[in-house]
């Protein structure tokens, strides 16, 4: 019986001669991975006519039976047909196991010495026959029994074909029982004409397994090159470099010699050379190289790939690769088949030669894919000098205002001026390429030390600090630049990436205009920002968070006059953490909406069981502020609470009104329309402008508490500052609350200036009231 296995390597075209005899009758495994190939496809074909042998052998032996019962013991007619069908039926197991079973036909694969001898111990069984009961028998069913065995012989030769050493085994000893016939009737005309026969029948079973031999070779080329053909077409690779192919277990098995030629590496050196080796051999690439990492994930997975760019070990070439994995027909892996094409031509060429795919369309210059693949390039390329590369983001500040102001095309041609100049300080000691909007990247390849970096970034941001005149337009904008240097901050595209964003994100926290150097603890921070977000998601997820209500007190008489909201979180392992801390998260995630509304409603259902002249403050970011979905917030919060809008307070701080948004104050236009009470937030904090009170209506502006300990502590020009505000509150109308008074002593000065309220520690600590979890799923319901 025969097991379909995976297929073995196949081995270089050979001509019909290249085999003989020998070949069709060996036993073990072929001399050739062609010859074993081509047994391979035949044992499987073996295995589908299997049952057909089981049945023909079961059939003939029941009819020798019927024609010897009564002229031999029934007893030993139906033991010997008990025992061929136990026999039978023993393979008929074996078949099955093989064809359903892909685990035993691992462990015990069918072969051409397996099918063998089970073909010899079924023969053997039809000794029997003529060695017991062949003389007891009269003469015509002697005939009878002869011309089965005719049939039995002639039919198993040729059925057996497809496996020539169990056919000729089968022949030659079912002559010996036709030989065992000849004696007992002592006939030398039927012994020679038995010896004919046989050697007919292995003379012809030969021809034709040699034909079938040849044509199954024939058909397994064909299938080849129509795989072949396929794989091109499927990978798009009509113009490849070279053919390759792999066994299961990654090892080379054959590659074109084209491909051969390129890699300048002999046949010999190749086959059976693991992948990983011939890429990859001292594992270093893998960890600079994205495409040799994509390559081997791709191998781990099982993945078909396509395009895969990796370099050629110590040398300045590269290849794109593509490829995809073979199956057997039980779906085991036997191998892989590809081609690769040389592109490093196409990948190496300079700005002015880049393809549209790896080309900045404005500007020109290149753009994310080629300045990722050029740094890749660089990490590679020092990789064995022991030198390195530096890689600069440029960030233009104030861009956004330029689009808003004189529009898109000015402000695209303003990004083509900038990358002129940029490529002007580069020069020929790097690249420059345009990530996306206004951010622009240069891979510098020059001395890399912090001192002559340093003196790089200041040249860039001169250089983009000059006026551009378009038109009639002087247009000034300015630039903020990360540096990390590879490989000590990256040995990885990826990572000297990431490193230089990380790097840029902390200049621009500093100030704009200036340069940062990448520094392990920006990593660091950045991973325990990520932290903090999930973690933030997870309390807003699980309603962890709660509010906190903190008194505001009339300054004369210490009657409470209002509470101010505010949001506490305390985690579970880090314990109660700031909402300087998490409020930030909460914005950059996009969270500020949904956690901002749910503050409004809780805020006004708490407040509406308190005393009537009691107010509630709460505070909202500049982001709740765009677009009129905090006045439908607020309406809805009001009609469910039943709370008066004159006691709901919204407090902003200055910093809303950086670069002067109209729309910022049509929103809280809006909501003073709803009858709703604004207050400034932390004046005199930073950003001051008096302006502000004019222009948006406040209702109450509150000093921050930096002024209130320096005027406590004597500070006279905290105290004319705090006088200015007050006079200037007093002859707008603007009520006044003095934050962060701790004292007796701050809360007498406050009061002798003529502060109207005050607000602190000395009053009270925000507190709890009552079980005000956020509830977040009640707030969905609630919204729909």
């Amino acid at each position: 019986m025969a097991v379909q296995r995976s297929a073995p390597a196949r081995a270089p075209h050979l001509p019909p001669s290249s085999f003989s005899i020998g070949d069709l009758l060996r036993i073990r495994r072929g001399r050739s991975a062609m010859i074993e190939a081509v047994r391979w496809r035949q044992v499987n074909q073996f295995t589908r006519i299997g049952p057909k042998i089981i049945i023909g052998n079961l059939l003939i032996a029941a009819m020798d039976v019927g024609v010897m019962a009564g002229h031999v013991p029934t007893i030993e007619l139906l033991l010997w047909l008990g025992t061929c069908a136990v026999l039978c039926g023993l393979f008929a197991w074996r078949h099955h196991r093989l064809t359903h079973d892909p685990d035993y036909r691992i462990a015990k694969p069918a072969s051409f010495a397996s099918a063998t001898i089970g073909t010899i111990a079924t023969t053997l069984m039809w000794w029997v026959v003529p060695l017991l009961w062949f003389p007891q028998l009269p003469s015509d069913l002697q005939l009878a029994v002869a011309a089965f065995g005719v049939v039995l012989m002639s039919t198993g030769a040729f059925m057996l074909v497809y496996v020539p050493p169990a056919s000729v085994a089968y022949t030659l000893l079912m002559s010996v029982a036709g030989l065992m016939m000849a004696a007992h009737l002592q006939s030398g005309l039927l012994a020679v004409l038995v010896l004919l026969y046989c050697i007919s029948l292995v003379v012809a079973s030969l021809v034709i397994a040699r034909e079938l031999f040849v044509q199954t070779r024939s058909q397994m080329e064909l299938s080849e090159m129509g795989e072949l053909v396929e794989l091109l077409r499927e990978l798009d690779a009509p113009g490849s470099g070279g053919l390759w192919e792999l066994d299961s277990d990654l090892n080379f098995t054959k590659m074109s010699q084209a491909l051969n030629s390129a890699i300048t590496l002999p046949a010999e050196k190749v086959k059976g050379r693991s992948v990983f080796k011939m890429i990859d051999p001292d594992g270093r690439y893998r960890n600079m190289s994205s495409g040799v990492r994509q390559l081997f994930g791709h191998f781990r997975e099982e993945e078909p790939f396509r395009d895969v760019v990796v370099p050629q070990v110590y040398t300045d070439r590269w290849w794109s690769l593509s490829g995809r994995p073979h199956y057997d027909e039980d779906g085991k892996l036997i191998g892989w088949k590809g081609v690769a094409s040389d592109v490093t031509e196409a990948r190496t060429a300079n700005a002015d030669a880049l393809g549209a795919a790896r080309s900045d369309p404005l500007t020109g210059i290149a753009n994310r894919l080629l300045i990722r693949e050029l740094l890749e390039q660089a990490l590679l390329g020092q990789m064995n000098s022991h030198g390195g590369c530096a890689l600069l983001l440029v960030d233009l500040d104030r861009f956004k205002l330029v689009n808003d102001t004189l529009g898109h095309a000015i402000g695209d041609k303003l990004l083509c001026a900038i990358a002129e100049r940029l490529e002007a300080v580069v020069g020929t000691e790097g690249h420059v390429g345009r990530l996306g909007g206004d951010e622009f990247a240069i891979i510098w390849h020059g001395d890399i030390d912090r001192y002559s970096l340093s003196g790089l970034a200041e040249r860039v941001i001169a250089e983009v600090s000059r006026g551009v005149t378009i038109g009639a337009a002087n247009i000034n904008v300015g630039a903020t630049i990360g540096i990390a240097i590879g490989p000590e901050d990256g040995n990885r595209e990826d990572r000297v990436m990431r490193s230089a964003d990380l790097a840029l994100y902390s200049a621009k926290r500093g100030g704009r205009g200036g340069y940062a150097f990448y520094d392990r603890a920006m990593l660091q921070a950045a991973e325990d920002h990520r932290l903090l977000e999930n973690d933030v998601r997870e309390a807003l997820k699980n309603n962890d968070m709660r509010l906190a209500y903190q008194p505001i007190v009339d300054a004369r008489t210490g009657k409470m006059v209002g509470r101010e909201a505010l949001l506490r979180w305390r985690h579970a392992t880090r314990g109660e953490i700031a909402p300087d801390r998490f409020i930030p998260i909460i914005e950059d995630a996009g969270l500020i909406h949904q956690i901002g509304d749910w503050v409004i409603r809780e805020a006004c259902t708490e407040a509406a069981g308190w005393d009537e002249d009691v107010r509630v403050a709460v505070n909202i970011s500049a982001a709740q502020l765009t677009g009129a979905g905090l006045a439908k917030t607020v309406v809805n919060a009001l009609a469910l609470s039943g709370l008066h809008p004159h006691r709901l307070e919204l407090e902003v701080t200055e910093s809303v009104f950086l670069g002067d948004d109209p729309d910022t104050l049509a929103s809280i236009e809006r909501l003073r329309g709803l009858g709703v009470r604004m207050v400034l937030d932390d004046f005199g904090k930073g950003y001051s402008s008096f302006g502000y009170l004019s222009r948006a209506h406040f209702s109450k502006i509150k000093i921050d508490a930096s002024f209130v300990r320096a005027a406590a502590a004597g500070d006279q020009q905290c105290v004319a500052i705090v006088n200015a505000i007050l006079a200037l509150a007093s002859g707008l109308g603007i009520e006044t609350t003095a934050e962060g008074v701790e004292t007796a002593a701050q809360a007498d000065i406050m009061r002798e200036l003529g502060i109207g309220s005050l607000q602190g520690y000395l009053f009270g600590r925000p507190e709890i009231l009552g079980v005000n979890v956020v509830d977040m799923a009640r707030h969905r319901r609630d919204i729909a």
